[in-house]
């Protein structure tokens, strides 16, 4: 990975994107909720909708695939969201997903393999803040607070993201939290 992953000044400008400040303070998973409950968490909250740390019903220490939490996301997403899994076929489809970051009727949490990415560990869930599209980095809100917000070139992501995830068969991706548009 190149040493950019957690450049002061790239996570400085990072944190100033638009959907990125709505994420502060961002919420650390803790000893009730691991990352997939804590990461829709943080989406609610980023949307400004009241919640604990756990908003899903039946998960909370239990390792989640992608469908199930993009299932339990939209049973607890705000009224005009809807809630779909992507798994982007290549990095260029990766790379229009994640410049969709930016947008204010969007939001993500990214599915993958930390093993792809730092050289070891397993599947987790972290919001997506945004993306730094001249340096082709995808900013990575991780609630695991030993990692910390981070970021990554989409490359690498999109390589972590296709990790076949064991538990449902399927590569990993994103749920992707959706708005219509409109007045």
């Amino acid at each position: 990975m190149r040493p950019s992953f957690q450049q002061a000044d790239l996570l400085t400008e990072a944190w100033d994107l638009p959907v990125a400040r709505r994420y502060r303070p961002l919420q650390p998973q803790g000893f009730s909720s691991i990352c997939g409950p804590t990461s829709v968490a943080n989406v609610l909250r980023s949307l400004e909708v009241k919640t604990g740390s756990n908003p899903l019903r039946g998960f909370g220490l239990r390792a989640m695939t992608l469908d199930q939490l993009v299932s339990e996301a939209a049973e607890v997403a705000p009224a005009g969201w809807r809630v779909t899994a992507v798994r982007p076929r290549s990095v260029d489809a990766l790379r229009a997903e994640l410049s969709a970051a930016n947008l204010e009727h969007r939001r993500y949490v990214g599915n993958f393999v930390r093993s792809a990415i730092f050289g070891h560990g397993g599947g987790h869930h972290s919001p997506i803040g945004g993306f730094l599209e001249r340096e082709d980095l995808a900013f990575v809100l991780d609630v695991n607070a030993s990692y910390g917000p981070w970021l990554v070139p989409t490359e690498k992501l999109f390589e972590a993201m296709t990790a076949v995830d064991r538990s449902s068969g399927k590569a990993r991706g994103l749920a992707r939290f959706e708005r219509a548009e409109g007045p």
